[in-house]
């Protein structure tokens, strides 16, 4: 037999058995991996638009059957309030937000169930169930209030972004004018009364002075829970590098954003001179089609218009930056946030919506991570953040 012939029956095997172990990896880790999404914003389609998580559909990114198919452990749902809202309103749309999800919840109880604790998780995540918490979506929305934040961590709210897209009247916004050098007085009280109710810090949206302000003065870990890495797409929304070890070495871990124009530069810089012209021709036709039942099937098709403008991107992207972040700071400090719901369907093909995780476990295997790397990535650093915040939570009792 020819060297030739010998040769490409070794290299065909070779490949079939790296193909082989490849599929019984992800097929053993799928069995009982906990996967854990820290921010999708599917809590407004629930109250505006009537949007049901026990039905599949085929527009958004979330509900149970599309969970189940993508082995979802916990799902953080978002909790946000544009900040065009009257300000009288933001507590009330908030309080609406969070019973619509709590209801939709109760609704689809033998799928689903509100967690509070990182035991929770466990507990509900082995009766075969997906396990719901709530995040608050900007720091504005407690009305500059330590007992409405209190009240919400009551209600369910088990981390706080500290600030959206705009400055507000303690932190400043990365994506807004800064006025407080980072962080006031009164916000450093905000983030020592999340320590001690055991609500985890979220620096997603944060100045960078605001970041670092942030960590100095939490006593807890905090997270970034839905960040991509500056140095993949330079954007002030991004994390730099020196951010992430600052981050890492207080403990926190940084959970990965899969909005296409925080992935890749090119679709950054076109969503750049897109989105006003997208937001007024959303805003005009909210205006005048504003009792049309399709009025929300009307605003999709111009998102996807819109999307369909900017450079392809597709999940390679996804994986550069979260083997980035593991590469920068440790696969310990890495996690999932994808923004799924929030990002105007500006989501990458290959991982289109929450049913396509496993192909997020099957990216690190190829890449050469190990199962304790990706079992930490998908889901054990958000359990080992979330205890830590509870553990000071529970040294700070009676303060």
């Amino acid at each position: 037999m020819s060297s030739w012939y010998v040769l490409a029956a070794l290299l065909i095997g070779n490949a079939l058995l790296a193909q082989s172990t490849t599929s019984e990896r992800l097929a053993h880790l799928l069995q009982d991996l906990l996967i854990v999404d820290t921010h999708v914003d599917t809590a407004g389609y629930v109250v505006d638009e009537g949007y049901q998580l026990a039905a599949e559909h085929h527009y958004y990114e979330a509900d149970i059957p599309r969970l189940r198919r993508g082995h979802v452990g916990a799902i953080f749902f978002g909790i946000y309030v544009a900040q065009d809202y009257p300000q009288e309103t933001w507590v009330t749309r908030t309080l609406e937000l969070i019973d619509g999800l709590r209801e939709e919840v109760r609704r689809n109880a033998n799928d689903i169930e509100m967690a509070s604790t990182a035991e929770d998780i466990l507990r509900i995540h082995g009766d075969g169930k997906i396990a719901a918490l709530l995040g608050l979506e900007g720091g504005q929305l407690i009305s500059d209030s330590l007992p409405v934040l209190r009240d919400y961590y009551r209600l369910g709210i088990r981390y706080m972004t500290l600030t959206h897209f705009k400055t507000n009247d303690w932190a400043d916004s990365s994506t807004d004018q800064a006025v407080h050098n980072g962080l006031t007085q009164y916000g450093r009280e905000v983030i020592q009364e999340m320590n001690r109710l055991g609500m985890m810090v979220d620096i997603s949206h944060v100045s960078d002075k605001t970041f670092y302000a942030a960590v100095e003065a939490s006593r807890a870990p905090v997270i970034a829970s839905h960040s991509s890495m500056r140095a993949l797409c330079n954007i002030p929304r991004n994390m730099s590098d020196e951010m992430l070890k600052t981050l890492a070495h207080a403990g926190g871990v940084v959970f990965i954003n899969f909005n296409t124009a925080y992935l890749d530069e090119n679709a950054a810089a076109q969503f750049a001179r897109l989105h006003a012209a997208r937001d007024r021709e959303i805003a005009d036709m909210l205006a005048v089609s504003g009792s049309n039942p399709r009025r929300w099937e009307l605003k999709r098709s111009i998102q996807q218009r819109y999307k369909a403008q900017l450079s392809a991107v597709d999940i390679s992207a996804v994986l550069r930056h979260i083997d980035h972040a593991a590469k920068t700071i440790g696969a310990d400090h890495v996690g999932i946030g994808s923004d799924f719901d929030g990002v105007s369907g500006m989501v990458p093909a290959g991982v289109e919506d929450v049913s396509k995780y496993p192909m997020l476990v099957k990216g690190p295997i190829d890449i050469g991570y190990s199962d304790a790397d990706i079992r930490n990535i998908m889901g054990e650093n958000l359990l080992r953040v979330m205890r830590a915040n509870e553990a000071v939570a529970r040294e700070m009792a009676g303060k």
